[in-house]
């Protein structure tokens, strides 16, 4: 008994001796270590602020390109550089961006690449939220959208419309029972409740401008070199034909057909152009002036039957994109049916005679809508349509990875990917 008991004192001293060794020892390294953490630190940091300036650089000019070195605000040294994204060298729209940093002995180094969006990921986007004439427009309890959306103007909110998408502008929304005046959320916003599902930020520091003349122009030479061009207003219907794509022009009693598979996707037409039809394939419609729907453009394989069809069509007009007043009475029914992805610079995507006439049934489009001024599809009054048409707009999923053929991209790069390395310490 009085032995054991000798061994279990024992045992405790030696145990206590050995953590209060470990004590000393972690207490002996515990500030190494702490400096060694805080030298990881400071180069990540480092690296970040690399980065954030090449990002505020390609922010004020789109075509910069360069490196980005340490100077006298850092304590420790690094170096940004640009380059081509290495699994798509040829994309001129990406750029990686690769940073390196160091501080007492540590190596952090970081990878970001940045890409300029082709507006066709949009399912809605304008430049101003109101008519040509100045007349506001509203979202209302009945609307409900999915996919991105933007404004460089104003959205305003009646009752509680519904958005399934990243919904973006640099002016806060404004309620039809608030005050536009005020800065007080609360009062702006007033008892309105749009829902914004997937979130929202109406604080951005800049607008997102639309396309320039360069790349409207470069559409106009890409359909010169190796696409289809008219030098004059051309009506156009796509069609399918030993299941193969076509487009065929229509002028006085004569047609003439190009098969798409021949080209490279790229129709500019000088002037204004008329078009319906089956599409097959991927293709984009530009036009100098306006483009006129004369009735339904539909997707050979529609992407809401079978998500891996790869037909695809983009319209960009640089005046407006006009539903015909009778487009919908070519499929024999009062509705209309769109798949596209449609772009009106000057100035909207709009119906021929909303505002008169008897309502037409609905407009269902696949894609999404891009235009300077939100434009008009009808008239509505104690929640019925009055004239035009009633809407139904769902988005094109695809859209946020594919893109028609050369549709134009904006001014501003977002971040596909950020990628902090781990960090390296070195065995100096």
């Amino acid at each position: 008994m009085g032995r054991a008991m000798l061994l279990l004192v024992s045992g405790l001293v030696i145990i206590s001796g050995i953590i209060q060794m470990n004590n000393t020892k972690r207490t002996e390294l515990l500030p190494a270590r702490t400096v060694d953490k805080y030298y990881e630190q400071q180069a990540r940091n480092i690296s970040g602020s690399l980065i954030d300036k090449a990002i505020n650089n390609l922010l004020i000019d789109m075509e910069w390109e360069g490196t980005v070195t340490t100077n006298d605000n850092y304590s420790g040294e690094g170096t940004l550089t640009t380059s081509a994204d290495p699994d798509n060298p040829l994309d001129e729209y990406k750029v990686l961006l690769t940073s390196s940093a160091s501080y007492g002995g540590y190596t952090a180094e970081t990878q970001v690449l940045m890409s300029r969006d082709s507006f066709s990921k949009y399912s809605y986007f304008t430049d101003a939220e109101k008519l040509p004439d100045g007349q506001e427009i509203w979202w209302w309890d009945g609307d409900e959208v999915t996919g991105p959306m933007h404004t460089n103007g104003t959205f305003r909110m009646s009752g509680s419309p519904t958005f399934n998408g990243f919904v973006s502008s640099p002016n806060d929304w404004v309620g039809y029972t608030g005050n536009e005046d005020s800065n007080n959320p609360d009062v702006r916003h007033g008892s309105d409740t749009p829902q914004f599902n997937e979130g929202a930020n109406f604080n951005l520091n800049r607008t997102r401008d639309l396309p320039s003349e360069e790349q409207l122009t470069e559409l106009a030479n890409l359909a010169s070199t190796g696409g289809i061009t008219f030098a004059e207003d051309a009506e156009l219907e796509f069609y399918i034909d030993s299941n193969e794509g076509f487009v065929k022009r229509i002028k006085d009693s004569t047609e003439t057909s190009y098969q798409l598979s021949d080209y490279n996707s790229i129709i500019s037409v000088t002037g204004q152009a008329k078009v319906k039809g089956i599409v097959k394939g991927q293709v984009t419609l530009h036009s100098t002036q306006k483009i006129e729907i004369m009735g339904d453009i539909l997707y050979d394989t529609s992407p809401i039957d079978d998500v891996n069809s790869t037909d695809l069509l983009g319209l960009v007009s640089e005046g407006n994109v006009i539903i015909d007043k009778d487009a919908h009475t070519d499929n024999g029914s009062s509705n209309l049916t769109i798949h596209a992805s449609i772009m009106a610079l000057n100035t909207s995507f709009e119906v021929e005679d909303w505002s008169s006439g008897d309502p037409r049934g609905t407009l269902n489009l696949l894609g999404g809508i891009i235009q300077k001024n939100r434009g008009p599809v009808g008239t509505f009054s104690g929640g019925s349509v009055k004239s035009g048409f009633t809407k139904s707009y769902v988005y094109d999923d695809r859209l946020l990875q594919t893109i028609p053929p050369s549709f134009p991209r904006e001014s501003i790069f977002s971040i596909v990917y950020w990628k902090d390395n781990p960090v390296v310490k070195s065995d100096n």
